[in-house]
């Protein structure tokens, strides 16, 4: 690797815009070539990132998972393509079609959900799986399932009759050096780990909350330097310097790309050339890049966002690319570029204007309201009146508000077109804000758009989905139509549904914008 290229990595990291911290370890084949640390691990205490500061590493673990149950293949005592079943004698999801394999699961393919949030990192999640009725065979579809990975690290569990974290701890950890990791999140870890920091909707940050983690879909903490030894163990494809992990038979099933290029934990990209992995849990972040052509990789660790321009630009520079620039932020949306009339299905008038102050306001109704802004603008803003009141709005390419949601009335903006679709009367109790109280949620806002049902998580910016209905008060979502998620809302007091089952967690309306 040119010392050019590693010197750009650490101009790189040290310009890092954010205050948390971010420690970055650059490896080759031989050892470690670089560890540049960024920020703090304690913004409060001004207490710095250094190479010994550890992270979590969120779903990175998942590979750590994949690497285990190879082993026990390799001596025979787990078979990736037998019914998981074997190993779990208590799981048996209703179905019609073929048992799910430790294969489906190890790819993501077994038509599982992503998360039972209320049971994650909890063994009860073997039996809570049984109430999941799957809607496509194993093996169809990709779809992310951490669900899927919890089950693998309990299977792991019963073949050695031990807890998977020390599973996870002698069969790899230990064996690479890994002395500064732990295999799970526990308050033996409170003050000893990096302070973790979660974005707040307006762009400032907070500090995220605590809670132990113990499944193996993301339960691992470690530093820059002891990933870069893990990450060598990937470019020497399973070979370590005390002896194979895993065989090479084994590992070139693991790195071998599978439906949406994912292998066993890895995502597989460039013909197998490249080994990735992103993690995020309890405002932690992180990213793993093995370059196996190259024989180069690089893992990146943040108490916070990692901004995902300066993850790339780092990877291309290790490539032999010159990086692009930095992007220049999006800044957030004028207040003026949200005024306009909007008219509902029958007339209904909306008007969003700026008053004299420079602060938005809604004038529905006779009455006129101040708007506070909620969230940054992704695919809209969340903007409020007093109250549990939100309004959702939508822009096109260009930037243009072409719409406005307010719960159960859908709004257009005036003159540019057919008014919006009524919104079907069995829709109206459903819609709201829902929770379920914990670390992990999560929250939803589910609203109507042209007539739709929509679902938006209420802590992110992604673009809301369309819902499509699935029986009396059952919804999946509309796209794709193979996505096991489903949502079932029940006890309609006051006209209001009162619980929505995500998946078959229960979550609750709560009076929140």
């Amino acid at each position: 690797m040119p010392d050019a290229a590693i010197a750009d990595v650490r101009a790189m990291v040290a310009a890092a815009p954010d205050p948390w911290g971010l420690a970055v370890a650059v490896t080759d084949r031989d050892g470690t070539l670089l560890v540049a640390t960024h920020g703090y691990a304690d913004i409060a205490a001004r207490a710095p990132v250094t190479a010994d500061t550890r992270f979590a590493i969120g779903s990175i673990s998942k590979s750590f998972t994949a690497i285990t149950l190879m082993q026990l293949a390799d001596e025979g005592r787990f078979d990736p393509d037998a019914p998981i079943a074997r190993y779990l004698p208590d799981f048996h999801p209703r179905t019609a079609f073929p048992a799910i394999t430790g294969d489906a699961l190890l790819t993501h393919t077994s038509g599982l959900p992503n998360y039972l949030f209320d049971v994650a990192s909890m063994r009860f999640a073997i039996v809570a799986a049984n109430d999941v009725e799957l809607r496509t065979a194993p093996g169809a579809h990709f779809w992310y399932s951490n669900l899927g990975y919890q089950l693998l690290g309990y299977a792991a569990e019963r073949i050695e009759g031990q807890p998977f974290a020390l599973v996870l701890k002698r069969r790899v950890l230990d064996r690479l050096g890994m002395a500064a990791t732990a295999p799970q999140i526990d308050d033996r870890l409170r003050g000893r780990i990096a302070t973790s920091y979660a974005r707040s909707p307006d762009g400032s940050y907070h500090q995220a909350p605590w809670f132990p983690y113990l499944a193996a879909d993301g339960a691992i903490v470690s530093t820059a330097g002891d990933m870069a030894s893990y990450a060598r163990m990937l470019l020497a494809r399973g070979d370590a310097p005390g002896g194979r992990l895993i065989s090479a038979r084994a590992f070139a099933r693991l790195a071998t790309a599978r439906l949406d290029d994912y292998g066993y934990g890895l995502e597989v990209r460039d013909q197998g050339r490249v080994l990735a992995h992103s993690g995020s849990i309890a405002g932690f972040q992180a990213y793993l890049n093995v370059d196996l052509g190259q024989g180069v990789a690089v893992v990146l660790l943040g108490n916070g966002p990692i901004d995902p321009s300066l993850r790339d630009r780092i990877i291309a520079r290790l490539a032999g690319k010159a990086p692009a620039a930095s992007p220049v932020p999006k800044p957030f949306a004028e207040p003026s570029s949200f005024a306009g009339h909007f008219a509902g299905p029958h007339g209904e008038r909306l008007v969003i204007a700026v008053d004299a102050s420079g602060q938005l306001t809604a004038a529905q109704d006779g009455a006129t309201l101040p708007l506070v802004r909620l969230t940054r603008d992704g695919w809209g803003a969340y903007l409020t009146p007093q109250g549990p009141r939100s309004f959702l709005f939508f822009r096109d390419a260009a930037g243009a508000v072409t719409g406005v949601s307010d719960g159960a009335t859908d709004y257009a903006r005036a003159g540019s077109g057919p008014p919006p679709a009524e919104t079907p009367a069995a829709y109206r109790p459903l819609v709201g804000r829902y929770m379920a109280h914990g670390e992990e949620g999560p929250g939803l806002r589910i609203f109507v758009r042209n007539g739709r049902l929509m679902m938006a998580y209420a802590d992110s910016n992604a673009p809301p989905d369309a819902l499509a209905e699935d029986g009396s008060g059952r919804f999946r979502l509309a796209e794709p139509a193979y996505a096991p998620e489903q949502l079932v809302f029940d006890t309609i007091i006051d006209g209001r549904a009162q619980r929505l089952k995500l998946s078959g967690v229960p979550l609750y309306r709560i009076d929140l914008p």
